[in-house]
């Protein structure tokens, strides 16, 4: 094999003579002739130095040797061959078709030892530009993926890591495939992706990103994104209730999600299940310890956590479930989730004759279908009158300036406390 590696770099230097001498017009055909020849002697010696190795170790070293060499023969050729890219003369075109011929070549050579001889192909070996540069088949198919996702609601921040990905499937240059093994699995992904596209219409940003942890899409720009995703499915700025459910039920989205893949994009770097999985997972103990400095402390002087109540009402539970079920009803109140309104009253707000009350309890009394008291719907009318009382007794210039019309609207807006 030494000797073949020699042959490869005097075919290398050869074909740099070659592209040298057809940029000063020198006649170059017999030249051309001459480097179709050894590179034709250079293949049939490998494919022979392969046939005679009679055991496994010495056929390992033999694929290894070649794999390595190979790639390097054809980086040696893809750098040759752009070099010559502006030269137009008969006798250049004539080189930049004999490199092609070459590098094409190399890469089915290596297709091959991969195919044929999987169990000594290193598949995190270096893979050849050349690769890259002739898989001109994965321009269209890129092509239709991001089409797909732009004619669907897929976000536009994920589009934009998945077309740089794809790209360089196919583009020498900026997102960079390293190895074989990348390769293949951007080629698997790739028809996964169209798959999926072609079979919901609309896609969703939800489902492909799930698909997309599924294969273990692992690079670093998709776990920043799911960072920046997360936050528009559970919003900062509602209750840490309603944010703790919202997280429990992302997670269990996520660890629901099964695994495709053996290994991931980067092997290097954690699963992206995991890595997500760990994120909302340590977002949920920043809650609760949120939730924990949030609670007051007694006022006995003691080290442990008394109660939690934040204020006490003038009110049984079932009037003051009735009063939330009024506020619910004229959309005063908004949530999403009426287990967080028995959690919050259970935990910080103190009614008349309620001694820690169950959630069961709690969701009885709230029940819409449930028949409510003539004595609680008087005693929260009389809160309610009375509260209006107080509004006119204490607020009536603000009342008659507003009947008269001497309020702007910014002013209403501000009385209201829009």
């Amino acid at each position: 094999m030494i000797v073949d590696f020699i042959r490869l770099n005097a075919l290398i230097k050869a074909a740099s003579e070659l592209q040298e001498d057809c940029y000063r017009s020198r006649t170059c055909h017999n030249q051309v002739v001459a480097l179709k020849t050894m590179w034709n002697e250079v293949m049939i010696d490998l494919e022979n130095r392969i046939r005679e190795q009679d055991n496994r170790v010495k056929l390992s070293t033999v694929i290894r040797i070649a794999q390595n060499n190979l790639t390097e023969f054809a980086d040696h050729i893809y750098r040759i061959y752009q070099f010559g890219g502006s030269c137009s003369g008969n006798y250049c075109l004539e080189i930049k078709d004999l490199l092609n011929d070459m590098g094409t070549e190399t890469m089915k050579i290596l297709k091959f030892l991969h195919d044929n001889y999987a169990a000594y192909f290193d598949v995190n070996a270096n893979v050849p530009v050349w690769l890259i540069y002739n898989n001109k088949a994965a321009i269209p198919i890129h092509n239709t993926i991001v089409d797909a996702m732009e004619a669907g609601r897929i976000n536009s921040e994920l589009i934009l890591i998945l077309d740089s990905y794809l790209e360089a499937l196919h583009q020498p240059g900026g997102v960079r495939i390293r190895c074989w093994r990348q390769f293949f699995y951007m080629q698997n992904l790739v028809t996964e992706l169209t798959l999926y596209l072609e079979q919901s219409a609309p896609a969703e940003t939800i489902k492909l990103v799930k698909l997309l942890i599924g294969y273990d899409f692992n690079p670093l720009p998709f776990y920043e994104f799911f960072l920046g995703y997360a936050l528009t499915i559970v919003s900062p700025d509602i209750p840490y209730e309603d944010q703790e459910m919202e997280w429990l039920i992302l997670l269990k989205t996520i660890d629901n999600i099964r695994p495709e893949v053996k290994a991931g994009y980067n092997t290097e770097a954690p699963s992206i299940l995991g890595s997500i999985s760990g994120y909302i997972q340590r977002e949920l103990d920043t809650i609760a310890k949120m939730k924990a400095v949030m609670a007051p402390y007694p006022l006995n002087g003691k080290d442990k956590r008394g109660s939690n109540y934040y204020f006490s009402v003038s009110t049984t539970i079932e009037e003051l479930f009735f009063l939330i079920r009024v506020m619910l009803d004229v959309s005063f109140i908004k949530t999403r989730y009426k287990a967080n309104l028995y959690s919050f009253v259970a935990n910080h707000i103190k009614t008349n004759r309620s001694g820690n009350p169950s959630a069961q309890y709690m969701r009885n009394v709230f029940g819409l279908n449930k028949v409510v008291p003539v004595r609680v719907v008087k005693k929260i009318r009389f809160w309610l009158v009375a509260m209006i009382s107080h509004i006119d007794s204490n607020f009536s210039d603000h009342l008659k300036l507003w009947f008269f019309g001497l309020l702007t609207l910014p002013d209403i807006l501000e009385f209201l406390d829009i």
